[in-house]
């Protein structure tokens, strides 16, 4: 695909260098080589569509989409004139950052690629703004530093750290300071940096069970003591646990405890 596949680390050049950084938006005529000057392109969409033209192929370019085309045939990428995309982009070298570049292309086997983590991605690389120089810097700088996080989490590094942080307890604790408020796994991965999937591969091996089913384990046993001390109506203790709906509350806690919220409350107070 690219011959940075089979790059090795070149200790004679600083191990990450930003060429160009910048966004291109609202450009309907936009058109580009995938990369130039002997160099790597990182690019994120954030929005729109366009085309990637190489060796014959055409590939639609989306949101939420990434680009790292190496030297080797770059190819030309096209915007949508009818919906031009709108995207983040940095173009670089450095002897570490091709060695990475080349492992993120042998995983991924594309060129362009769905990322479920691009709008995290497209944070660091808005850091950068907008720079055009034409030599390469000879010392790492602050944009040298946001290339080298944005290239490690493609790679997967950060995650595989941030992963170790998935613990049984660290995840009871965001759930139970969470409580009031629907399982929401998109802004707990966040949370976490993670991806969704990751997070919920990571979180059933934690806990044995769907983060959802843990979360809903957790609120029936809260109930249970809210409904024990008998200070609140039934609607108030669903509410408080994040049910909108007290109809529903009193099905699920009936699942779990085989009675009803009522009945539980009876059976406190009387024993």
């Amino acid at each position: 695909m690219d011959n940075i596949l089979n790059s090795s680390i070149n200790d004679s050049v600083p191990p990450f260098q930003v060429r160009t950084s910048g966004m291109v938006r609202n450009m309907p005529y936009h058109s580009t080589p995938g990369t130039k000057e002997g160099d790597i392109m990182l690019t994120v969409f954030l929005g729109g569509q366009g085309f990637y033209h190489s060796a014959g192929r055409i590939q639609k370019i989306r949101r939420g989409m990434v680009g790292l085309v190496g030297p080797g045939n770059p190819g030309l990428l096209i915007a949508d004139p009818k919906n031009p995309y709108t995207h983040l982009y940095c173009r670089f070298r450095g002897g570490y950052a091709v060695v990475l570049a080349g492992r993120i292309l042998e995983k991924r086997k594309s060129r362009f690629f769905e990322y479920d983590k691009f709008a995290k991605l497209a944070e660091t690389l808005k850091k950068m703004g907008h720079m055009n120089r034409s030599e390469l810097p000879t010392e790492m700088g602050r944009r040298e530093l946001l290339l080298s996080e944005a290239l490690l989490m493609l790679d997967g590094k950060l995650e595989d750290t941030v992963q170790k942080n998935i613990s049984t307890s660290t995840l009871r604790y965001y759930l139970e300071e969470g409580i009031s408020k629907p399982t929401d796994l998109a802004e707990m991965a966040e949370y976490f940096s993670v991806s969704k999937a990751t997070l919920c591969r990571q979180s059933r091996k934690c806990l044995g069970t769907t983060i959802q089913k843990y979360h809903e384990q957790i609120k029936m046993d809260w109930a249970k003591e809210l409904l024990k001390l008998g200070l609140f109506p039934i609607k108030d203790v669903a509410m408080k646990l994040g049910y909108s709906d007290p109809l529903y509350f009193s099905r699920v806690f009936k699942d779990y405890s085989g009675k009803s919220p009522s009945e539980w409350m009876e059976d406190s107070s009387s024993s």
